[in-house]
């Protein structure tokens, strides 16, 4: 008897009409403020702040998660490149990353651009020579330098009848045609791979075999 009143009167203190509204104290409130700030955290960044969200098991391999980070990337390494240094002397980020960069994200990593990049250190290092050449340089060791060309630019000894040909005119024309890129995936992977074999040492003195 005793314990059915006490439910019975429990249950009239709980009644809908009679039960006393919740309330939350400061702690829970903070507590509550920091599990929606986690929350928008996380959807920021798997989201890079377009509203696209992305696997779960991309968002945390990817060494630069935002477009800002990849063109700042791509700035760095062009720097570097244009600036006549290797591409295996990165600090940025190794090969294997690079050509993954420049495989899934072309407009962050422009074709055109990586191609500037190149010529320009080609450039720096064809000034070298020509200072070196005019006497401007001191210490300029030639031998070095030829040794350097040939393996960053592809340079070798080639036969007279060779020599006296052109870029421009007959097989120069057709042998450029052959290996023009035809889309911007092309050109970014062409430019990569002249890159990564500029970087390669040769065999013997340096020498390649003629096409």
């Amino acid at each position: 008897m005793f314990q059915a009143a006490a439910i019975t009167s429990a249950g009239a203190r709980l009644s809908p009409g009679r039960r006393p509204k919740p309330s939350f104290g400061k702690s829970h409130i903070s507590c509550l403020e920091v599990d929606a700030a986690r929350l928008i955290f996380h959807f920021e960044k798997r989201t890079e702040g377009n509203g696209m969200v992305l696997p779960d098991d991309e968002a945390p391999a990817l060494k630069w998660p935002t477009r800002k980070a990849r063109r700042a990337a791509c700035e760095a390494l062009c720097a570097h490149i244009a600036a006549g240094y290797s591409l295996d002397s990165f600090p940025g980020a190794n090969r294997t990353t690079i050509r993954y960069y420049v495989e899934q994200f072309p407009n962050d990593f422009p074709p055109a651009k990586l191609e500037e990049a190149e010529r320009l250190g080609l450039l720096e290092w064809e000034r070298i020579g020509k200072e070196g050449a005019k006497g401007d340089l001191a210490k300029f060791n030639a031998s070095a330098w030829t040794f350097t060309m040939k393996n960053r630019a592809g340079w070798q000894d080639r036969p007279e009848a060779d020599a006296r040909g052109s870029p421009c005119t007959g097989d120069g024309i057709v042998r450029a045609e052959t290996f023009k890129p035809r889309s911007s995936e092309e050109i970014a992977l062409g430019v990569l791979a002249l890159l990564t074999a500029k970087d390669m040492p040769e065999d013997g003195d340096g020498s390649q075999d003629a096409d």
